[in-house]
């Protein structure tokens, strides 16, 4: 038996005398292409990072917003309360404006109840002889708390202004709203 070669495409010559090869040459990426891929994945992994920095700052402040904003709630209820149903407001007297505001409340046992700012960050409520207890909390300074009584068209007002702050936040608010006393 004869065996002929049969020449593969691989082993086949050229017009030119070398062998035309069918693999070809495998060439890696040139410095300039890496350091541009490198530059390119940088310039996305940095914005990835700054944007998720972003997103957790922003929530961040937005939970120190509504805190400041509870806090400002909280504080113009406990003053509304303090307010209802007294037989009598001992400070501030009519036309005045006082850091303290003192109310005898009507069927309370333990009179009075006080409003007040302690030092110039936090405001608190005492009622009768106990322990004076803050409300508002600690992340939240409460900035000119002040209380003015009037005349509203024959009954008694009080005006309530401050301002809360939260240092952690950059942010404050304002209250002022006024009370009709009955």
């Amino acid at each position: 038996m004869n065996k002929r070669f049969t020449p593969t495409p691989e082993r086949e010559s050229r017009a030119d005398g070398r062998r035309a090869s069918s693999a070809r040459l495998v060439r890696g990426f040139t410095l300039i292409e890496t350091l541009i891929y490198a530059a390119l994945t940088t310039a996305i992994v940095t914005f990835a990072i700054l944007s998720v920095y972003s997103i957790i700052s922003h929530a961040d402040r937005g939970r120190h917003l509504r805190e400041l904003a509870e806090n400002q709630k909280f504080l113009e209820q406990k003053i509304f309360w303090a307010l209802q149903s007294n037989s009598a407001i001992n400070n501030p007297q009519l036309g005045a404006t006082t850091t303290v505001l003192s109310v005898d409340k009507i069927g309370y046992a333990t009179n009075p109840v006080i409003v007040d700012l302690l030092g110039s960050t936090t405001a608190r409520i005492k009622i009768g002889s106990a322990a004076a207890q803050p409300i508002s909390s600690d992340v939240t300074t409460v900035q000119d708390l002040n209380f003015q009584q009037f005349d509203f068209s024959g009954q008694r007002a009080i005006r309530v202004t401050a301002v809360l702050f939260d240092p952690l936040a950059s942010s404050s608010l304002a209250v002022d709203t006024t009370i009709i006393v009955k």
